[in-house]
């Protein structure tokens, strides 16, 4: 009699353990950002106003266009797994994870930044995969993340603007040199503060006014000169494939831009594009309307480079975020 009490016991301590569990802060947070981002995706789908002219374009195009489609799809597991390489050596200061389990929160990231401004939302999902000690560090990981992602973009798109401003206008006005000087001394300031990342963590140590995030910026301490090289590398490989991606598809709507104008007009999109506040679901209007002002400056038509805007946009981050509310709903992690 006395076992079956103590089994019974037992039993009840048990289930109270799992309710606990699966009733915790992380948890009733994983489903809002699922049911959220769902929610999101079928309000863009209902109102979205272009699917005569994406079937019209459809219908134009030729089956031998078609590789330069397969081609953007081949480039998509390389894209977000260069993502993940770089997160694995982002948290490699605080833990060791695999590349695949690093996929899983960068892809759970892209749902949890879906629906708020410039993705900031995305460190939510990424440190939620990370053990309950590291995630403060973690939140500080994904903003250098981002930092990072910044840099590359302005590094490789300030010379491209500036070769596109000057094939539009060769006397530059005052007020675009002043732009390109403003946006130059902030690429600077913003590439010393990553090279001084250690340096800036010591000193949260030391100074009882940054007393307050030294239990964030730690982790930095950690990271030597070569560790943030071979970060802006990777992050420098994976905008290469990212913008290739974005020429294939440009290729296969029929916009015949040569390498050369793919040199300057591409960077300059993502540049434009990067630095303009808005929500990832906005993203394909904010994306395709600056490639239709850019790309089209050239004398391409509108309609093709704006459809190839908008399906660059699903397949590198539409179809992800889909994958990593799947990844989310299934996830034991949290």
């Amino acid at each position: 009699m006395n076992r079956k009490l103590l089994q019974i016991s037992s039993f009840n301590e048990f289930l109270q353990l799992e309710l606990i569990k699966k009733s915790k802060p992380e948890s009733i947070l994983k489903w809002i950002i699922v049911v959220a981002s769902y929610s999101f995706l079928v309000y863009k789908i209902i109102t979205f106003n272009r699917y005569q002219n994406f079937v019209d374009e459809w219908a134009q195009i030729p089956i031998s266009q078609f590789w330069w489609l397969i081609m953007v799809f081949i480039l998509l597991p390389v894209n977000w797994l260069l993502e993940a390489k770089k997160w694995q050596l982002l948290v490699s200061k605080l833990q060791t994870i695999k590349v695949g389990y690093a996929l899983k929160a960068i892809l759970s990231g892209v749902s949890s930044g879906f629906f708020t401004p410039n993705r900031v939302g995305e460190f939510v999902g990424r440190v939620l995969f990370l053990e309950d000690k590291n995630r403060k560090s973690g939140v500080i990981l994904s903003v250098l993340n981002s930092l990072t992602q910044n840099l590359v973009m302005a590094l490789c798109g300030i010379p491209a603007c500036y070769l596109f401003f000057l094939s539009q206008n060769k006397n530059m006005n005052d007020e675009i040199i002043k732009y390109f000087i403003i946006l130059t001394i902030s690429f600077i300031l913003v590439g010393l503060l990553y090279l001084f990342l250690r340096w800036l963590s010591h000193q949260s140590k030391l100074n009882r006014f940054l007393a307050v995030i030294a239990p964030f910026s730690n982790c930095l301490s950690d990271f030597s000169a070569q560790d943030l090289f071979k970060i802006l590398l990777v992050t420098l490989l994976r905008y290469v494939v990212f913008c290739v991606q974005f020429y294939f598809m440009l290729r296969f709507f029929n916009v015949g831009l040569d390498f050369w104008l793919a040199f300057i007009t591409i960077p300059t999109t993502y540049l434009f594009v990067t630095f303009t506040p808005s929500m990832a679901f906005s993203e394909a209007a904010v994306r395709s309307s600056y490639a239709a002002i850019v790309i089209g400056a050239f004398s391409f038509p509108e309609m093709p480079i704006i459809m190839a805007g908008v399906s660059i946009w699903i397949v590198n981050f539409v179809v992800p975020m889909l994958a990593g509310l799947v990844i989310m709903a299934k996830s034991k992690t949290f």
